[in-house]
Parts: C-alpha cells; sequence; structure tokens
C-alpha cells in the first residue's frame, strides 16, 4: 500500500507532468505535423478515440492532482473550454474543426476526472478507517 507521503509526491509530480501533457495535446491538435506524425495511428484507431484518450489522460491527472472535488470540477471545466478554443483554432490553422472531435474531449476529460476521484476517494476512506482504527 502506499503511504500518504509518497501519495503526496506522487501528487506533486502528477501535477507538475499535467503540464507537459498538456502542451503535447495542445501541440498535436494544432500542427499540421502532428497529422503525418499519428497517420498511422489514424489507420488503427478513429480519431475521435485519439481525443477521448488524450482527454481522458487530462482530465484524469487533473482530477487525482487536486485535492478538492471542486478543484478538479473547475479544472474539468477549464479542459472542455480549452478543447472547444482548439477546435476553433483548428479552423484557422488549415486543420479539420469538429463538433465531434470536443464532444470526444468532453467525454475523455470527464470520465478520466470521475476514475481518478474514485481510486482517490478509495484510498482516503481505507487511510481514513485505519486511522481511527
Amino acid at each position: 500500500m502506499i503511504s500518504r507521503p509518497l501519495l503526496h509526491l506522487v501528487r506533486i509530480a502528477d501535477a507538475i507532468l499535467f503540464w507537459p501533457v498538456l502542451a503535447f495535446v495542445v501541440w498535436g491538435e494544432l500542427s499540421a505535423s502532428s497529422e503525418h506524425i499519428f497517420h498511422g495511428l489514424f489507420a488503427l484507431f478513429n480519431d475521435k478515440v485519439l481525443h477521448f484518450q488524450a482527454y481522458f489522460l487530462l482530465g484524469a491527472m487533473a482530477g487525482a492532482a487536486l485535492k478538492r472535488r471542486e478543484a478538479g470540477m473547475r479544472a474539468v471545466i477549464g479542459l472542455i473550454v480549452l478543447g472547444a478554443v482548439l477546435e476553433v483554432i483548428q479552423f484557422f490553422v488549415g486543420r479539420d474543426a469538429s463538433v465531434y472531435d470536443e464532444l470526444a474531449n468532453t467525454l475523455g476529460a470527464v470520465s478520466g476526472a470521475i476514475f481518478a476521484r474514485a481510486i482517490v476517494e478509495a484510498m482516503r476512506r481505507r487511510w481514513a478507517y485505519k486511522e481511527t482504527s
């Protein structure tokens, strides 16, 4: 089992690593060269699956890194807004903007955050039980 101090360090590392992952997702959504790099993946997976996975990871990282549920909800709303803004910007940089991409982004961010919060809350309940017994 993970100790509380170790979990705290993991949460800090998660919060720090969130930013490069976010930058990579933004680059992937706006860069024309990312279409060529991920072309092989597009053949294997639908583009919407990649959007879902990217935002699931971001939502999960935000949900796990932030201690309070309210902060996690605000982070997910921020990810949803960011995804929508990036879809609009794609229209201006020669990429295809899609409402379905934004839907995949939204579903990914929400489900990732719910998944992470469920794990974090289960760990908290387990420690609260151990500390009181």
